[in-house]
């Protein structure tokens, strides 16, 4: 038999395969390679999708109905916040690459909900210790209880999400993963016979990124933006009362967000300024509930102010972290400009960032994560007095946001990030102060 026909009908058995077990496609689609983590979402690179934090890594695992279940074994890591998601797909028809959405499952566990294995230790609670071992898993069958997250959707996608590793002097090559190995996933099928994957030697193949980008967004998901130039040069954050389920929310954060208009303003910055809240200085070794230097309380576990583009696949343009963020007497002062790199105009104390292609319309998100429940000004107050409707199609309108932007303002106090238009000569010769007394 020619070499050609051993081909198709090697094709026409494959393609007899996915008909017989979809779920089978689902896999080859997105992990062809059968490995665990196969992808990542990430500031750099392909993974840069959904707008992913700047201290942050969100790793992926797709999960269908061939198992019944996942088993995540790993070490905890040396990290600010780690939490492990189940979100469930609904809807999806792999032939029209189109779905109706995604939920989260009842339960997810960040670091310190997740127990230990016997004998071991979590050092994300007190009074912390060693790094020791833990086990979740992911079940079809069994029903969500301690360290058991239940699913029931045909595609489910398993993320691990690390925020702000520690420092790691070692070099181990590890160190956007707290200084430990991505935790191993075994799965089990139907009859209980399991199998461990090998860790991805690679992430974010192109042809699996690609298909999980355009499971999120298809091809037909246009984004309209319609805002025109704001009437005055105050921009207004506010907060959606259910972020698109598209962007998957992370449970433990709330979320506020500001459009600065259709188009850049030639010769004009954008400037924020907040008091920022107490965190705590896990990047050089403190355990959770220690404060940072300068703060009297750990007010959250991690706080950050992004800008995106808002066009497919909502590309991170870049961050303002806690870890990375100057502050002067608690404030920061965020500066946004068109420059190539950070201009020479602004003085050390002041925060850059850049604008990005003009060409793309922007978004800013203000991201608050674990907030102490002995702390009143954080956005999940503003959440819970002003929120307004979001659909991520297109943009509500700017008279929306003027009017939840000062409500907001009001629940939050002086940790609401003001943010302004401003001429650049004006910030040269006056300052942030200039900016907003000219709003």
């Amino acid at each position: 038999m020619k070499v050609s026909a051993w081909i198709a009908m090697f094709g026409c058995l494959i393609a007899l395969a996915f008909l017989m077990h979809p779920g089978d496609a689902r896999a080859a689609e997105f992990n062809a390679r059968g490995c665990g983590w196969p992808l990542v979402f990430s500031p750099e690179g392909s993974g840069n999708v959904q707008g992913p934090d700047g201290a942050a890594r969100y790793w992926i695992m797709p999960f269908d109905t061939r198992y019944e279940k996942m088993t995540i074994k790993g070490t905890y890591p040396k990290i600010r916040y780690f939490a492990i998601t189940a979100y469930e797909t609904l809807g999806y028809d792999p032939e029209h690459n189109t779905n109706q959405g995604f939920h989260l499952v009842e339960q997810h566990l960040y670091d310190a909900q997740i127990t230990p294995d016997p004998g071991s230790s979590n050092p994300f609670v007190q009074p912390g210790g060693r790094s020791g071992t833990y086990t979740v898993v992911i079940s079809r069958s069994d029903p969500s209880s301690g360290n058991t997250i239940k699913v029931s959707s045909d595609l489910v996608w398993v993320v691990l999400r690390m925020y702000v590793p520690n420092a790691d002097p070692s070099l181990s090559g590890k160190a956007l993963m707290g200084g430990v190995p991505l935790p191993t996933i075994t799965l089990t099928d139907g009859t209980g016979a399991g199998k461990q994957l090998d860790t991805c030697p690679t992430v974010n193949k192109w042809g699996e990124i690609s298909a999980l980008a355009q499971l999120l967004f298809p091809l037909n998901f246009d984004p309209k933006v319609i805002e025109g130039t704001p009437a005055t040069d105050r921009l207004w954050f506010a907060s959606p009362a259910n972020p698109p389920s598209i962007l998957w929310p992370n449970p433990d954060g709330k979320y506020m967000m500001m459009w600065p208009g259709d188009d850049y303003q030639p010769g004009r910055i954008i400037v924020i300024r907040g008091k920022a809240p107490g965190v705590p200085d896990t990047f050089n070794g403190a355990p959770i509930w220690e404060p940072s230097r300068g703060f009297r309380s750990v007010d959250m576990r991690y706080w950050a102010l992004c800008e995106q583009d808002f066009a497919v696949p909502l590309s991170l343009v870049g961050c303002a972290t806690d870890l990375t963020t100057r502050l002067e007497g608690g404030y920061y002062t965020i500066v946004i400009s068109d420059d190539r790199q950070r201009p020479d105009w602004l003085s050390p104390n002041i925060n850059w960032l850049p604008y990005g292609d003009e060409r793309y319309p922007k978004f800013m998100v203000l991201r608050h994560t674990l907030v102490s429940d002995d702390f009143p000004y954080a956005v999940k107050e503003a959440w819970a007095r002003c929120a307004f409707d979001l659909d991520f199609k297109s943009l509500p309108e700017r008279n929306v946001l003027d009017e939840k932007g000062p409500c907001s303002q009001d629940a939050m106090g002086d940790y609401y990030p003001v943010a302004v238009w401003c001429d650049k000569a004006t910030f040269m010769h006056g300052g942030w102060q200039a900016c907003m007394k000219v709003r």
